[in-house]
């Protein structure tokens, strides 16, 4: 499935990759931050925030899923 990440923050800069995946970009108040991407293998990816952003980081991720 082709899948387009179209990410904004409002507050810091943040990081948002796909763990597994080539979705890596950065995430910057004010903007709208896109990335289109291609999945081929269904799963559950853990999406992570790669750039420290404060004292709640660590406990910045979601997850999406991929089906067949």
């Amino acid at each position: 499935s082709t899948v387009l990440f179209q990410v904004a923050t409002k507050d810091v800069v943040h990081g948002f990759n796909v763990a597994g995946t080539n979705v890596n970009m950065m995430v910057e108040p004010g903007y709208v931050s896109s990335l289109e991407t291609v999945m081929n293998k269904p799963g559950t990816y853990t999406i992570l925030c790669n750039e420290y952003c404060g004292i709640g980081h660590h406990m910045m991720y979601a997850t999406v899923e991929v089906y067949e």
